[in-house]
């Protein structure tokens, strides 16, 4: 399944490869005879490369942005919130899954560093409260890693009853790059 998720991930990501980008069509088919020829592991490290070349073309955005129930359980191991109500002073999580960060080579070690903000926007779309690196993400691996999830759990906000948006932001602060998501919320 994660092969099958890397190669669509890889597919839809072609057309954004500048020219001089590795392959991802030539890549997906080196994987293909990988696979075929018994060789799981280079085909994944085939389509890992290639994931990873494509980070460093690609702009930084989200896969995922939910209110979640509580904290996750690893990458994509969420419980996302039935619903987006909630009570004045209640906790607010959200779970996010940035995808196309870069990464800076540290000698054999490949570092991310990203970091989160977040704005409440009033039902006319004024900023009521904001907060820049509530959460800052720093990862040393040996490994290019392209899945990531993020965990946020705002603190209390002291909103009115009302309808709100809430803007997430994930700087990459390799690439100087962000993606926002946006969320309508209501407090009771």
């Amino acid at each position: 399944m994660k092969a099958l998720r890397s190669l669509w991930l890889l597919a839809a990501l072609a057309a954004a490869a500048p020219a001089g980008a590795q392959d991802p069509a030539a890549a997906i088919d080196k994987a293909k005879a990988e696979l075929a020829a018994g060789k799981p592991v280079d085909a994944y490290l085939t389509l890992s490369d290639a994931l990873a070349d494509l980070a460093l073309r690609t702009p930084l955005f989200l896969t995922a942005a939910q209110f979640s129930q509580g904290p996750s359980r690893g990458y994509g191991q969420y419980d996302p919130r039935p619903h987006n109500l909630f009570t004045r002073g209640e906790t607010i999580r959200v779970y996010v899954e940035p995808a196309g960060f870069d990464h800076q080579r540290d000698g054999e070690l490949f570092r991310v560093a990203l970091a989160c903000d977040y704005a409440v926007l009033s039902a006319a779309g004024k900023t009521v409260t904001s907060d820049r690196n509530v959460k800052q993400v720093d990862i040393a691996s040996r490994q290019a890693n392209a899945e990531l999830g993020i965990d946020l759990a705002l603190p209390y906000l002291d909103l009115p009853p009302g309808d709100y948006t809430l803007a997430v932001t994930v700087r990459d602060l390799v690439a100087k790059d962000a993606a926002t998501a946006r969320l309508a919320f209501r407090v009771m």
